[in-house]
This record gives C-alpha cells, structure tokens and sequence, in this order.
C-alpha cells in the first residue's frame, strides 16, 4: 500500500495533473467561439471552422492509448514533459499561423501531444498516491473538467472581445506558451522519477 505523500507534494503533483487536463479541455472548446474570428482574419471558411476542434479532437482520440502505452513503456514522467513541451510549442505555431491550412495542421499536433501528456497524469496519480490520496484528487477531476469545459468558449469570447494588443484571437492560443512553459519547468520539479 503507497503510504500519503506529504501535504505540499501531493498539492503539487495534483496541481501540474490538473492543469494539464484543464488545459487540454480549455483547447478543445476554445474555437467554438473563435471559429467566426479566426476565419474572418485568415479564411478558409466553413471547412475551417470545421476542421479547427475536428482536428484536434481526431489527432487526441486516434494516439490517446498510444500515449498511454508509450508512457508505461518509456516512462509517465519523461512522456508527461515531451506532451507538455510539444503542446506549448505547437500552441504557439496555433496562434502564430498564417494560414488555414498550418492552423489545421497546428491543431492536429496540438492534440497529438495532448495524447501523450493527458494519460501520463493518470498513472503517475496512481502511482503516487495513497487510496485516500487518489479519492480526493479523482474528487476534484470533475468540477474541473466541467469548469474547464465551459471556461474555454468564455474565455475565448474575453480575449477576442478584449482585442488584447491587437492580436485578435491570437492569445487563446498564446496563452498557452506561458501556462506551458510554467507546467514544464513544474514538472522537472515535483514529478516522481519512474
């Protein structure tokens, strides 16, 4: 039986798990309210549109067991920071594309990438934690999710309102850098070596 961990690292662990789901639903709902915007400053119309959650949510599902499987076999903590660090990245070529086609193209490696971060939190949860451990943080996963579910299109809707320096629906994307950047950091840090 794995006994508790201490109070600041479980926090810890259970914070950088939980901001990678959230961060994963945030980026599948967020384009509902984006599409409009986005196809009106790089085209690409209704096959945009359609393509912009598609993608991403095609590339997520396809490689999600994938992921999983190559967490055991490599290892939760080295794949959780390659998902991590590819997710940033390709949020960024998100909200610096061109073009239809790239932001497409952009949005399937997104999501191929969040096929590997998103099993990893599981597993190195239940790895971690004591019983009592897992059934307060599983506790927390649903209020989360459906937070996260209806924050992403709010979101999006703030920052397009918001034109923040002029980017229009850039940041939804770019925020992501940051949000990224402090997981991976956080992740060298708190993560369990497996």
């Amino acid at each position: 039986m794995t006994p508790d961990l201490p109070r600041g690292r479980f926090a810890a662990i259970l914070g950088l798990v939980l901001l990678a789901d959230a961060l994963d639903m945030l980026d599948a709902t967020v384009t509902n309210i984006a599409a409009p915007t986005i196809v009106a400053d790089i085209g690409g119309g209704d096959a945009l549109i359609k393509w912009l959650t598609s993608a991403y949510a095609l590339a997520l599902g396809v490689l999600l067991v994938v992921g999983g499987r190559m967490g055991d076999r490599y290892g939760q903590r080295r794949l959780f920071l390659i998902g991590m660090t590819g997710f940033t990245v390709a949020s960024a070529a998100c909200g610096l594309a061109t073009s239809p086609a790239l932001l497409i193209v952009a949005r399937a490696v997104q999501g191929a990438f969040g096929a590997l971060l998103i099993p990893q939190g599981m597993a190195i949860m239940t790895k971690a934690f004591s019983r009592r451990q897992l059934e307060r943080a599983f506790g927390l996963f649903g209020p989360l999710l459906g937070l996260a579910t209806v924050g992403g299109p709010v979101l999006a809707g703030f920052i397009i309102d918001r034109d923040i320096a002029g980017l229009s629906w850039r940041p939804i994307f770019l925020v992501n850098i940051a949000l990224g950047t402090f997981g991976v950091i956080a992740a060298t840090r708190v993560l369990p070596r497996d």
